[in-house]
């Protein structure tokens, strides 16, 4: 009986200790998935709060490229409008210096004139195409600046997706049935009393029947 007694408490024993460890493993593994999850929150927000910071350059940048688009075509006017100035006064000098003949300076004024005309409609010229060409330049930079925007905004468009929880292992078990034990226990104690009766020596004067002889 006491080696049944044990039995059932070793096996009763390593039952629990098996659900132990699986609900210990079960622990383990949701714990994991949880701080992963964390992980990839907190670099979600990091990867914004980034992508938030390279937009503002990604703008600055491209406004300091139309500044400098702009200056370029600011210098081209000035340079025009002081060779315009130039002629301007070289027209007058020369008509100043050549007025001893009538003839001889309205010539010479005329051709400083036809001068003066090509040079403005050659300056005219060149900033028209230099201002298209700043509108092109600035329109160049503003859809590279838009294309490097989206890339940065798709960086960070979808947030993390962590999945399913790791499912649980349930197979516990229920280990061995306290009513085996009691019966098993039944059993034995009724053998021994079986083995006890067999061997109990009869009573002074008391003869078992089947060993009783008749007169």
């Amino acid at each position: 009986m006491a080696g049944q007694v044990a039995g059932h408490n070793a096996e009763t024993a390593a039952a629990r200790d098996r659900n132990n460890a699986k609900a210990r493993n079960n622990y383990i593994k949701q714990r994991e998935y949880e701080i992963q999850a964390n992980l990839d929150n907190v670099q979600y927000l990091s990867d914004v709060q980034e992508q938030d910071y390279q937009q503002d350059l990604t703008y600055a940048a491209m406004l300091d490229q139309w500044s400098e688009t702009d200056f370029e075509l600011k210098k081209l006017f000035a340079t025009k409008d002081l060779e315009i100035e130039e002629k301007i006064a070289k027209m007058h000098q020369g008509g100043a210096s050549e007025q001893t003949g009538a003839s001889a300076a309205r010539a010479t004024i005329g051709k400083d004139v036809l001068e003066l005309g090509r040079a403005k409609a050659h300056a005219i010229h060149e900033k028209i195409m230099a201002t298209k060409e700043t509108e092109m330049a600035k329109t160049k930079q503003w859809r590279a600046g838009k294309n490097d925007s989206h890339k940065l905004f798709m960086d960070v468009a979808f947030a993390p997706v962590h999945g399913f929880a790791p499912p649980e292992d349930r197979s516990f078990e229920r280990g061995p049935s306290k009513a085996g034990l009691v019966l098993g226990l039944a059993q034995s104690g009724f053998s021994g009393f079986k083995a006890y009766k067999a061997n109990t020596a009869p009573g002074v004067g008391k003869v078992p029947w089947h060993q009783r002889q008749t007169a």
